[in-house]
């Protein structure tokens, strides 16, 4: 079975260690919010802003879940020192699905989905499936990596530590005009390497072929 998705816009942020200029004071007035947010929150907040759709069904994507936090709290217990609320209340996989929730008010479908290096198709199949019902929706990916000692324990070859692809979708009975070759990103988690080829390939209008 094959989905088409019409892509109605698309955007992109990534860099070696941290990414910059992610526009949080703008998008999370709220002081004591924003300094709660994880890098993959931030990201995502980021990216649905981008596109200008904070407030419609969203799937987010997420390989590694929040490892800076998990790293800060297994960190806290090898020295025997209090777990922070903050940093457990962040740990989980749906943290940037819950503060998008938050921000923009969204009160309708908001997901998260992980399967490691597979992540990037993972996000597509359940975006496909859910814009049957859903209308137009919103597919964010993000990968943040950057902690302490990470470059003690990377042997991927990852040298983009935080990236974040989202597509603004919906679906349509019109033929695919888009074609993925596998393409693979060097310096880029393999969980990324499907939407950023989709996110560099299209334009708006695009169509997008998943199977399911």
């Amino acid at each position: 079975m094959q989905i088409n998705l019409e892509i109605l816009g698309f955007a992109v942020v990534e860099d070696a260690e941290k990414c910059t200029a992610l526009n949080e004071k703008v998008i999370v007035s709220d002081m004591m919010l924003r300094r709660r947010l994880t890098r993959n929150a931030r990201i995502s907040l980021y990216l649905a802003d981008q596109l200008g759709e904070m407030n419609t069904p969203i799937v987010i994507g997420n390989a590694y879940g929040e490892v800076a936090e998990t790293f800060d709290i297994l960190k806290a217990i090898a020295s025997h020192e209090t777990l922070s609320p903050t940093a457990f209340q962040n740990s989980v996989h749906n943290t940037p699905a819950s503060y998008l929730s938050i921000v923009g008010q969204n009160k309708g479908y908001v997901t998260t989905v992980s399967d490691l290096h597979e992540t990037s198709e993972a996000l597509l199949k359940v975006g496909a499936l859910k814009s049957l019902s859903a209308g137009s929706m919103v597919l964010i990916l993000t990968d943040a990596i950057d902690f302490p000692h990470i470059d003690e324990l990377n042997r991927c070859g990852i040298t983009r530590k935080e990236c974040g692809v989202a597509l603004h979708v919906r679906h349509t009975e019109q033929p695919t005009t888009l074609f993925l070759s596998g393409k693979q990103f060097e310096g880029y988690s393999p969980s990324v390497w499907k939407m950023l080829e989709i996110a560099q390939g299209c334009q708006l209008g695009s169509i997008i072929g998943v199977e399911i």
